[in-house]
């Protein structure tokens, strides 16, 4: 007896989606010189959070000109945009600004202290979520008002990070 599949609709809805309003549960994750803009514009069109790194644009007025279009594409789906936050990012106030002004619904910070985005992002509205190697960076960006945490360890794309995934992730839970 042939059996009948029905397309029934699977609710994945989580804490998460529900906080940043995504369809899916997942970021595909901001990859530097690789989230382009069409591929950011898919993965929102597909219900899940487009991440790309500011500094895949050479500056910031290329980088502003990015932003628009894809705000332009992806209509409601949110997208996030990765700010290096130390010292090194000459530009992070600047592209900082832009989000700020382009009214960007969520950012992914790395490297430094989100201090400033997170104060920032909270007064347009938007989410922050901190990369965090150990679970005392995790608790220090918690207390500076992060919305989330990413969980940052070796192997996760050539980035720092002393344990494995298998390991850091339990232990942030």
């Amino acid at each position: 007896m042939k059996q009948k599949h029905s397309k029934q609709k699977v609710d994945l809805s989580t804490p998460f989606t529900r906080l940043v309003g995504s369809k899916h549960p997942i970021i595909a994750g901001p990859m530097f010189l690789v989230s382009e803009e069409s591929l950011v514009v898919a993965t929102c069109k597909a219900g899940i959070v487009g991440g790309f790194p500011s500094l895949n644009w050479r500056s910031t007025e290329k980088f502003r000109d990015a932003v628009r279009s894809i705000k332009s594409q992806v209509g409601s789906n949110p997208y996030a945009v990765n700010l290096i936050v130390n010292k090194s990012n000459i530009r992070q106030g600047a592209d900082l600004k832009v989000c700020l002004d382009e009214g960007v619904p969520m950012f992914i910070t790395s490297l430094g202290s989100p201090k400033e985005v997170i104060a920032e992002a909270h007064k347009n509205g938007a989410k922050v979520f901190c990369d965090v190697t150990t679970l005392e960076y995790a608790k220090k960006v918690q207390d500076l008002g992060a919305d989330g945490v990413i969980a940052v360890s070796a192997g996760a794309g050539g980035h720092a990070g002393p344990i494995s995934p298998l390991v850091l992730v339990p232990y942030l839970v």
